[in-house]
């Protein structure tokens, strides 16, 4: 067998091989390093599919990645170096006269947080390949777990690189074979960054000239016997050092001398960080699963610079022939929305960390960064390139952002390390302000909105990142009362109601009735309708409510909501094209704001169908995870989506706990102050009867429980465990709409309570200071309730669901809801209630076991609204 791979072979596909030189089987100097098969831990949450050739999958660790695609087909990081690509799979049983190709028996791609597996399958063998990065190496590890009646040979073929990110370059790339690692070794003339790929059990390998970058691919061979398979893992270990050819060499064997453990401690890293986060189980297991996978998703961003720290990155795709890849370098903004998910989730370290890393990179004039390559430290990333801080929104979203921890946290300490680059961060803002009406201007402080496309430079004002400087004006406000800071206390106030004013004045379109994309050069409004406004309705409470429901109303409507999403733009703006990058696309981190906007508002029907639609995003590019955005008109990802982006997957987490759960946590704004005021205002769909949390963080603390929706009675049942500061609670129980509440226990007494009813929220409110452990319930009479209508697109369909953009109860007998839906179709309604009877003009009402259906019938082709009007 040796001799016929010594030999030059005919391929499957019928071309030359390259000749292969054996590895003499009592080669002394060589490590004889062996892998006993062990049951591999996990971390408790897995997503298994059918291998699809157009989606990716990877494996990430801090200091080294592995992008692919489900055709077996992978390229290999080790930070910040691409060290190759096209690395694929031959299999050639014993006896066979051709081997056969990977992507032809590729049947199941199995994704966990420390692992993804690949599933070969034929009739004579089945062969795993489980593709892993210890966490703190700069190195990646496969195992090849084989089960085959007879000897198996496995041929990795794949193409060098040994290229750094974007857009540093080498000099003089090499490669060459190592007889003592059993490995290819590439390095550059300076001998200085060096990786090898290769394995102990290497049978053969490509033969060619050492010190040149071999053309084309190279190969190498692992040969198990069936009793070896039996008995241990087949290893192949890629690993690098940017300084020297010695480390990439000690970190190579290190891996392979520690692959169980570390392999168990890249398990127990997720396993543990699932565990110690935010728990929320509803009666959707879609969006069950999508919040489990979201903070996977988030937590999978970490990558470690030996200069610079650790900081999360925008996310993962496959640079395939390029060195961009995906967003694998790290993005301002990007990691200052995942801060946010991360205190929802609980990981305040996570989130601190994230905060440091970008405060570590502000200007001398107070900017925050925008994004910086993995490469930083080859090129003159901070002085020769326009990138680093190009955009505006970072700098005000990072003020917002400090403010957020400190709410969630309480922590006076945080805050004054804080503080000083939080003012100069203000005071850059204030820099690029227009005193004329107290907005920052996108002429002087840069990008928000529109990076591309014909909508660039049509504005020099946008709403997007006015809602951010609203944001940032309210945090700093906020942050300046904790430090007693009155200068900045006044300001801001005096700052904050210029700003909403403008806002609320020349940016709203009376007729229209939504807020306007920008404002021009000449100071005329520019009158396009988009998701954009959707920021300051759901980081602030500044506008006024009529103003934010009016707006939440038009977020909801068909030409920005898709059964996917929120378009960026109106599919009716003459600048609409639903594959452009920034005029039409719908990006599932601007769901994170529409969603939340439309809680905020009253509006919680739309919010659950905006949250919904992107909790069914999870997978669909990537197992376990978010693409980028997606086409405006269709079900699938954008042209140039990237398959794993963190941001995302903040469209998730974000909305389910402060919109869906209604947890939000302020801090008391005196000085050392630690109590805290938790809000929790559950938006449960009408059709559930329960949802359950647990671990849900407050100031070093948790919070669990239970809401219960019962026939006539809503009930929630709280813990609180750890902290050591007061915690009052603001509940606010779920009532339907039109019930009339007889009485609030808490605790087994008769509690004061107060009603709120805004849009399609109802609640009974009752304020206390929250014990160990909590029960309240509220009993009432009557009411109805509207169940969300299901969304479930197949992939390449254009939107066709049923979509509630307004509710209002106009007194205690009647409803009116708007709503739109396809031309030509009817649909069905469902409603919760105990009222005896339900009618609707001259619309079909048919009684249910849980209240009433009514059929809605739309005329017209397109999607068409109307407003119907229950009587109870």
């Amino acid at each position: 067998m040796l001799a016929l791979l010594a030999a030059l072979t005919i391929s499957a596909a019928g071309a030359r091989a390259p000749a292969l030189a054996q590895i003499p089987t009592t080669t002394q100097a060589q490590p004889q390093l062996t892998i006993p098969k062990f049951d591999l831990p996990d971390s408790g949450l897995v997503w298994r599919s059918a291998a699809h050739p157009q989606q990716f999958f990877d494996a990430t660790g801090h200091r080294a990645a592995v992008f692919g695609h489900q055709d077996g087909r992978l390229e290999a990081w080790v930070y910040p170096v691409k060290i190759l690509h096209g690395f694929h799979l031959e299999f050639q049983p014993e006896g066979a006269v051709e081997p056969i190709r990977g992507d032809a028996c590729l049947e199941q791609v199995i994704t966990r947080p420390e692992s993804t597996t690949l599933v070969y399958v034929t009739a004579q063998f089945t062969v795993r390949q489980i593709i892993w990065v210890p966490l703190d190496e700069q190195a990646i590890v496969m195992f090849f777990d084989v089960d085959s009646a007879t000897p198996l040979t496995i041929s990795a073929k794949f193409v060098p690189d040994f290229k750094p990110m974007w857009p540093a370059s080498f000099g003089g790339q090499n490669s060459h074979w190592d007889e003592q690692l059993k490995a290819f070794g590439l390095s550059d003339i300076t001998g200085k960054p060096t990786a090898f790929i290769g394995s102990p059990q290497i049978s053969a390998y490509t033969q060619h000239m050492d010190w040149a970058l071999k053309e084309g691919e190279l190969v190498f061979q692992l040969r198990a016997t069936p009793e070896q398979a039996r008995e241990q893992f087949l290893p192949i270990a890629i690993a690098g050092s940017m300084e020297s050819e010695q480390k990439a060499r000690e970190n190579y064997l290190r891996v392979l001398s520690n692959a169980r453990a570390l392999y168990e401690q890249r398990a127990a890293h997720s396993r543990d960080f699932l565990a110690s986060t935010i728990q929320i189980e509803t009666l959707d297991a879609t969006l069950n699963r999508a919040i489990a996978w979201s903070k996977v998703a988030i937590d999978s961003g970490w990558v470690c610079h030996p200069t610079f720290g650790c900081g999360l990155v925008a996310g993962y795709g496959p640079a395939d022939t390029s060195e961009r890849p995906g967003f694998a370098w790290w993005f301002g903004g990007d990691a200052l929305m995942s801060s946010w998910a991360l205190e929802d989730a609980g990981d305040f370290d996570g989130a601190l960390q994230a905060l440091r890393f970008l405060k570590a990179r502000q200007r001398a004039d107070g900017k925050i960064m925008h994004e910086m390559s993995q490469s930083v430290d080859l090129v003159d990333w901070f002085g020769k390139f326009p990138f680093a801080y190009y955009h505006a929104d970072t700098t005000p979203m990072y003020i917002y952002s400090v403010d957020q921890y400190y709410e969630r946290t309480g922590d006076s300490a945080f805050l004054r390390e804080f503080w000083p680059s939080v003012k100069k961060a203000y005071e850059y803002c204030v820099s690029t302000v227009d005193p004329a009406d107290g907005l920052m201007d996108n002429t002087k402080a840069g990008l928000a909105a529109v990076e591309v496309g014909v909508l660039r430079g049509k504005v020099t004002k946008d709403i997007y990142l006015e809602g951010f400087w609203l944001a940032a004006v309210d945090s700093i406000y906020s942050l300046a009362v904790a430090q007693r800071d009155q200068s900045i206390v006044t300001e801001a106030l005096d700052r904050g109601h210029k700003v909403t004013s403008s806002l609320e004045q020349k940016w709203w379109n009376p007729n229209e009735r939504y807020f306007a994309f920008g404002l021009a050069a000449d100071g005329s409004r520019a009158d396009m309708l988009g998701n954009w406004p959707s920021v300051m309705l759901s980081l602030t409470r500044e506008i006024k409510y009529e103003t934010a429901q009016t707006e939440s109303a038009a977020l909801a409507s068909p030409e920005i909501a898709t059964d996917w999403g929120a378009r960026w733009l109106s599919n009716k703006s003459p600048f609409y094209d639903p594959v452009s990058y920034n005029n039409g696309t719908a990006w599932p981190f601007m769901n994170t704001f529409v969603s939340w906007a439309e809680y905020n508002a009253g509006n919680s029907l739309a919010g659950f169908q905006s949250l919904r639609a992107t909790a069914a995003l999870t997978g669909i590019q990537s197992p376990g995870y978010m693409p980028e955005h997606m086409n405006g008109d269709r079900f699938l990802p954008g042209e140039r989506s990237v398959p794993h982006q963190l941001f995302s997957s903040v469209g998730v987490l974000v909305p389910a706990v402060r919109g869906l759960l209604g947890l939000n946590v302020l801090a008391t704004p005196e000085l050392n102050s630690k109590t805290q005021i938790v809000t929790l205002a559950p938006r449960l769909p009408a059709n559930w009867h329960s949802i359950r949390f647990s671990n849900a963080a407050i100031n070093y603390g948790t919070i669990s429980g239970e809401i219960r929706r019962e026939i006539r009675k809503t009930s929630a049942t709280l813990a609180l465990r750890g902290g050591s500061t007061p915690i009052e609670l603001r509940l606010e129980l779920p009532i339907p709409l039109g019930a009339q509440v007889r009485r609030v226990m808490v605790d087994g007494k008769a509690e004061t309570f107060k009603m709120t009813q805004r849009g399609d929220v109802s609640a009974a409110i009752v304020e206390t200071t929250l014990p160990a452990h909590l029960e309240a319930i509220a009993e009432f009479d009557g009411g109805i309730e509207i169940v969300p209508p299901p969304i479930d697109p197949a992939p390449g369909e254009r939107g066709s669901s049923l979509k509630i953009i307004h509710t209002t109860l106009t007194d205690e007998h009647h409803l009116e809801i708007e709503l739109a839906g396809l031309g030509g179709r009817t649909y069905s309604l469902d409603f919760v209630s105990q009222f005896p009877q339900l009618t609707a003009g001259d619309l079909h009402v048919t009684k249910t076991p849980a209240g009433f259906r009514l059929e809605v019938p739309f005329n017209g082709g397109d999607y068409s609204t109307r407003t119907i009007r229950l009587s109870f």
